[in-house]
C-alpha cells in the first residue's frame, strides 16, 4: 500500500513503530529535564539538546542546536551539516532563538529533504515547549504577564501536538478538530465555564495524540483490523496520557486524554474505569468522540451518519455513556441544530 500524502519515506511496519517510540522518548525526556531540574535554564537546554539526535531517523549523523539569544548549546558543529531544518522559538510573536537539527551526511529525499514529515512536526513541538520554557524565564524576570503567556504558549503547544496526530492519519483529518467543536457544544449545554469550556476544547483537540505512536499502515487500513493492530491502537490512551502528563497545564489535559474511551460500566479502555471514577470532561470527550467517529468516514467504511450516531448514545444511555452527557448532546443536535461532517450532514 503507497504511503499515505505527505508521510515522507515509505518506512517498512516496524521501523516507522521504533520511529514513533523514538519520537514519544524524546518528548518524554524533553518534559522529564523541564519538570524535574532545579538548575538554570541554560543548564536545561544543554541537557535537552543531548536528547533529540536521537529521535531522528539517522542519529548517528544527526546534530542538534539550540540558540537562545546569544547563547549556543550544541552536540557538534551545526556548520558541516549538509541539510538542516529549523523551528524558531517564538514568545508573544517574537523570536527568542530556534531548534536546529542537521545531518552530516547526505540520505535519500524525503518530504523535506532528508528529513521526516514527522520530524518536522517534532521539531516543532519542541520548539514550542522551549517557548514555555523561555517565556518563565522572562515571566520571573518580570517581563511579561505568567498566567496569560504560558496558557497561549499552552494552545500553541497543543495546535502542534494535535498537527502530528493528524498527519499520522490522513483519513480522519479534521477528526480531532471536531471532537473539540462538539465537546464545547455539549459543554456549553451543561453549563460549563467559559475556563472548563477552553480546558475541554484543548483536550479534545489531542485526545487522539497518542496516534503518533502507530504506523501510517495500520491507521489508513483499508480493510477490518486485526486483533493485534486493534490492541496497538488501544495503546493511544496511555501514549497520549505519557506525552502530556508532565506538562503543567491549567487545566487536566493529561487526564482527560487518558479517559476518553473509559466507559461509565467499566468496560472501556485503558484502565476499566467506571463513570464516578471519571472526569466531567472525560465523559463529554468519550462521547463527542462515539458521535464524530460514526459521522465520518473510515478507509473501511462509509459514514454511518448523525442518526445511527445518536441512535448508539441513547441506546447505551447509562451503561457506557454518562446520562447526563447523552441528554445534552441529543439536545445539541435536536434542538440546537447542530451537524457534524457524514453522509447526511
Amino acid at each position: 500500500m503507497a504511503p499515505p500524502s505527505g508521510s515522507g519515506l515509505s518506512l517498512p511496519l516496524e521501523q516507522a513503530l521504533i520511529e514513533r517510540m523514538k519520537e514519544l522518548h524524546c518528548l518524554h525526556q524533553i518534559e522529564r529535564i523541564i519538570s524535574t531540574s532545579q538548575g538554570t535554564i541554560d543548564e536545561m537546554l544543554a541537557e535537552i539538546v543531548t536528547t533529540i539526535p536521537a529521535a531522528w531517523l539517522h542519529p548517528a549523523n544527526a546534530i542538534a542546536r539550540i540558540r537562545h539569544g546569544d547563547r549556543r548549546y550544541q552536540t557538534g558543529e551545526l556548520e558541516r551539516c549538509q541539510s538542516v531544518q529549523s523551528s524558531e522559538i517564538r514568545v508573544n510573536d517574537r523570536v527568542y532563538g530556534s531548534v536546529d537539527v542537521g545531518y552530516t551526511d547526505r540520505f535519500d529525499d524525503a518530504s523535506e529533504g532528508p528529513f521526516l514529515a514527522e520530524e518536522r512536526l517534532l521539531l516543532d513541538t519542541i520548539a514550542t515547549r522551549l517557548g514555555s520554557l523561555v517565556a518563565r524565564e522572562l515571566a520571573e524576570a518580570g517581563w511579561i504577564d505568567t498566567l496569560r503567556e504560558q496558557e497561549l504558549l499552552y494552545r500553541q503547544l497543543v495546535t502542534v501536538l494535535g498537527g502530528m496526530a493528524e498527519m499520522r492519519d490522513p483519513y480522519t483529518a479534521g477528526h480531532q478538530k471536531r471532537v473539540a467543536n462538539l465537546a464545547v457544544a455539549i459543554g456549553a449545554e451543561l453549563g460549563l465555564s467559559p475556563e472548563e469550556l477552553e480546558g475541554l476544547r484543548l483536550a479534545a483537540s489531542v485526545h487522539d495524540i497518542g496516534k503518533i505512536m502507530v504506523p501510517a499502515e495500520i491507521l489508513c487500513k483499508p480493510t477490518r483490523l486485526t486483533c493485534l493492530e486493534y490492541d496497538l491502537i488501544r495503546e493511544h490512551a496511555e501514549a497520549g496520557f505519557q506525552i502530556l502528563k508532565d506538562v503543567a497545564f491549567p487545566w487536566p489535559i493529561a487526564r482527560i486524554v487518558h479517559e476518553h474511551h473509559e466507559r461509565m460500566d467499566g468496560s472501556g479502555y485503558p484502565n476499566g474505569l467506571t463513570g464516578d471514577q471519571l472526569l466531567p470532561e472525560s465523559l463529554i470527550v468519550a462521547v463527542a468522540d462515539v458521535v464524530e467517529s460514526m459521522c465520518a468516514h473510515r478507509p473501511y467504511r462509509a459514514g454511518l451518519g448523525t442518526e445511527a450516531a445518536l441512535r448508539e448514545i441513547e441506546k447505551n444511555r447509562g451503561l457506557l455513556y454518562d446520562p447526563a452527557v447523552v441528554d445534552a448532546c441529543l439536545r445539541v443536535f435536536r434542538e440546537r441544530g447542530y451537524r457534524c461532517a457524514g453522509p447526511d450532514a
